[in-house]
This record gives structure tokens, C-alpha cells and sequence, in this order.
């Protein structure tokens, strides 16, 4: 019961990764499910670096441009972490924990990734 509603938690938050979801599917213990949202954390965290790529070339030579994206990236990462630490607090120490943090990784580098792309199409100006 358990499982299945974790399962059914994550077919939410991941929506934007079926190889998540599958592998939650696959996988029913806790070691597996935490594998698989670290696994999601790791595609998100690379989906993330190859989209900054492209937003810093785009402001190369625009100096203030360029420090105030990078020093709005560093703070972003600092909120990203800090609030999926609070987000898994109540687990801390559990061997839910992980999966609780790198779902929420995940989850906010997606939507960070997004709001990237966005920027160059002149959407988040």
C-alpha cells in the first residue's frame, strides 16, 4: 500500500521523466525507488547544465547581463537545495530520505531548466 502510493506520488512529480516512472515501477524497494529518483536527479541536473550552456553564450559580452545570470543561477541552486532539505526534513535519517530529496532535485531543475529555456526565447525578459 505503501509503495503504491509513493509510486502514485512520484507518477506526479515526474511527469516530465517516464524513465522515473518506469523505474519506480520496476523497482519496489526502497534502495530501487531511491536509486531510480537519484538516477532522475542526475538527467535533470545534466538537462540543466546543457540549457545554462546556451543562456551564458547568449549573454557573452553583455558583462552585467552575465553576472546578474550567474548570481541569480548561485542563489537559485542555494534555494533549490536548502528547500528540498526542508522538504525531506521530516525523513531525515530515514531510508525514505533520499528519495524524498532527489525527487524534489529533480522537480526544481526541471522547472529551473525550463524557465532557461524560456529566457532565450525571450519569454522570461
Amino acid at each position: 500500500m505503501i509503495i503504491a502510493l509513493l509510486i502514485a506520488a512520484a507518477d506526479v512529480q515526474s511527469a516530465d521523466d517516464p524513465l522515473e516512472i518506469a523505474c519506480l515501477k520496476e523497482n519496489e524497494s526502497q534502495q530501487g525507488m531511491n536509486q531510480c529518483a537519484g538516477d532522475a536527479y542526475e538527467r535533470a541536473d545534466k538537462a540543466l547544465n546543457a540549457e545554462w550552456v546556451k543562456v551564458v553564450a547568449n549573454y557573452k559580452g553583455e558583462a552585467p547581463a552575465e553576472k546578474l545570470m550567474l548570481d541569480s543561477q548561485r542563489a537559485w541552486l542555494k534555494y533549490r537545495d536548502a528547500h528540498c532539505e526542508l522538504a525531506a526534513y521530516e525523513n531525515l535519517g530515514g531510508s525514505i530520505w533520499p528519495l524524498i530529496n532527489s525527487g524534489c532535485l529533480a522537480e526544481l531543475t526541471r522547472e529551473r531548466t525550463r524557465e532557461l529555456a524560456q529566457m532565450l526565447e525571450g519569454e522570461g525578459n
